[in-house]
């Protein structure tokens, strides 16, 4: 029995699917140099060097490598140590003192909260997709390895964060985004059955897991890093809803 719209749940990654990261990696390097030099001081340029490095050493082929190193945490623990090393490897490049420790959480989310409502980095034909998929019917989500707080400010810059119900980040479940269990926690969290429900990214890493859950998924390929190898791509997120509506019409 195929599912109508209203039972069909449409689960986006961030980085690479709904935003270009090479423009707003360019972009956070500018803005957090705005945001922190008058406040800590040192030069604006050397605070955007130094984010630019953790990124660097955070990921590796478009994976979060920090996180599978760090998999035995939940991500309130993982969250807590990486919001301490940035701090640290922030202070330390730029060669400003630290600041007090009681003090980290709260840079740490005042300088994303600066930097995120800034951007503007969304693919083309982005906004208006969401908006279409919304006015057909279907429940719009994230599934991201970003925190839900730091995807809210995202698409609130974008204008489309009325269109999404739960922003998934691992911070939601408690899970980060390192294997099935959070794909699991997701599909527990909103009782819905694996089959009424439709993830997009562009990793293949992320995109196999998803499947060996038992979800529906569509490769993103918006930036030629990585090969079409499922059945269902989307290189134009224009086509996303024809895309979407020939995936339910063949296997929902």
């Amino acid at each position: 029995m195929a599912f109508a719209n209203k039972d069909i749940y449409v689960f986006f990654d961030d980085g690479d699917v709904l935003n270009n990261n090479k423009i707003r990696g360019k972009q956070w390097q500018k803005l957090i140099g705005e945001f922190m030099a008058p406040l800590f001081g040192g030069n604006p340029e050397d605070w955007g060097l130094a984010n630019a490095k953790i990124i660097k050493d955070f990921i590796n082929k478009g994976i979060p490598t920090l996180m599978y190193e760090h998999k035995e945490k939940n991500h309130s623990q993982f969250i807590e140590w990486f919001r301490e090393k940035w701090i640290n490897d922030m202070f330390d490049y730029v060669g400003i003192d630290r600041p007090d420790h009681g003090d980290y959480k709260k840079i740490y989310y005042e300088t994303a909260e600066y930097v995120d409502l800034r951007v503007r980095s969304a693919f083309p034909g982005v906004i208006d997709t969401i908006k279409t998929l919304y006015n057909d019917g279907f429940h719009l989500y994230t599934a991201s390895g970003t925190e839900s707080i730091e995807l809210n400010y995202y698409l609130e810059g974008m204008g489309i964060r009325p269109y999404f119900k739960k922003l998934y980040g691992p911070d939601l479940i408690n899970v980060l985004k390192v294997d099935n269990k959070f794909y699991e926690a997701i599909l527990k969290d909103l009782e819905i059955h694996p089959n009424q429900a439709i993830f997009i990214d562009d990793k293949p890493y992320y995109l196999n897991i998803a499947k060996k859950v038992g979800v529906h998924v569509i490769q993103a390929c918006l930036t030629g890093e990585f090969k079409p190898e499922f059945e269902y791509i989307v290189k134009d997120m224009k086509n996303l809803p024809r895309i979407i509506e020939k995936l339910s019409d063949n296997e929902l």
